[in-house]
């Protein structure tokens, strides 16, 4: 297809990308999710998976034709469909399937991996464990969740006034948008947290969550702090693992010293992600090995226990 690598095609059944190695054979596979910029962005980071052996698929799930206009009660079932459509492939193993989604795609993959049991390995980079209001395209008259499970909503911490003040003071002040204090003011309602928190311990394989110490979106060290926690609080049998990465802001993982993501512009305004230009390079060149060695110690067995 044009533009695509030759070994990409576009998927049946979902909106997408879906990049496969070339060696003959059954393969692991990879679930890939974006965050809010919406589309088919992790089609850019397929190619680098099918070249280390895993059958990858960019899911789209919001901003495309076909799609939710906007991050705002979208279909769990949306990666159900992919999942499915994986597993029938030829050259997928289906017993050994892993996800990978960035801040609102790490939400949407620990959310997933809580409904669908044969996702057995979850990559969930500055995620959160628990469902937040959603990202609507302008005003709104009441909240909404940004996922829902059967066409019910699912709990969620909305973002109260701090969330609104500061939009206001950066669209005022003509400033770039600063929003971990709206997020860090809406997780201080432990109560909403707890409600809206994801069924981890329905999970069928081994987490790793990645933070950021200095994102400046929301708090990535206390989210992945908060499933953590959650996690060991079930005994799971797998070896769940997190890590935050010093000085590093929300998208250090794709960091690079011409292009080192400190802030960025979406929707006309330029949004704070933090870190520096080295700490964020510095942070990506750490986290990528650790990726790869996670999945292949995950899915090498071929099933979980």
């Amino acid at each position: 297809m044009p533009g695509l690598p030759a070994n990409c095609t576009k998927p049946v059944t979902f909106t997408g990308t879906i990049c496969a190695p070339a060696t003959p054979g059954k393969h692991p596979a990879i679930i890939l999710l974006g965050g809010s910029e919406g589309g088919d962005q992790m089609a850019n980071v397929a190619p680098q998976f099918s070249h280390a052996g895993y059958v990858a698929a960019s899911v789209a799930y919001f901003g495309l034709p076909g799609l939710p206009k906007s991050l705002e009660l979208i279909p769990v079932e949306t990666i159900g469909g992919a999942l499915a459509e994986l597993s029938k492939r030829p050259d997928v193993d289906p017993n050994r399937i892993a996800i990978f989604g960035i801040s609102k795609g790490g939400e949407l993959a620990l959310l997933a991996a809580s409904t669908y049991p044969q996702i057995r390995a979850v990559i969930a980079d500055v995620p959160s464990p628990f469902g937040w209001e959603s990202i609507p395209n302008g005003p709104v008259s009441m909240p909404q969740s940004s996922w829902m499970i059967a066409g019910k909503p699912v709990p969620f911490v909305p973002y109260g006034m701090a969330m609104g003040q500061a939009v206001e003071a950066s669209y005022m002040q003509h400033k770039p948008l600063d929003l971990r204090p709206g997020y860090a003011a809406a997780m201080a309602d432990k109560s909403a947290v707890a409600a809206a928190m994801f069924h981890l311990e329905n999970i069928h394989g081994p987490i790793l969550c990645l933070a950021a110490q200095d994102d400046q979106i929301w708090d990535s060290p206390a989210q992945c702090a908060i499933a953590m926690s959650y996690l060991q609080a079930q005994h799971r049998p797998y070896a769940d693992v997190s890590q935050t990465f010093e000085g590093a802001g929300h998208i250090f993982l794709f960091a690079t010293p011409e292009r080192p993501l400190i802030q960025a512009g979406q929707n006309g305004m330029q949004i704070l992600l933090g870190g520096t230009a080295q700490a964020n390079v510095a942070a990506a060149k750490q986290a990528w090995p650790k990726i790869f060695s996670f999945l292949g110690a995950a899915l090498q067995a071929g099933s979980a226990p």
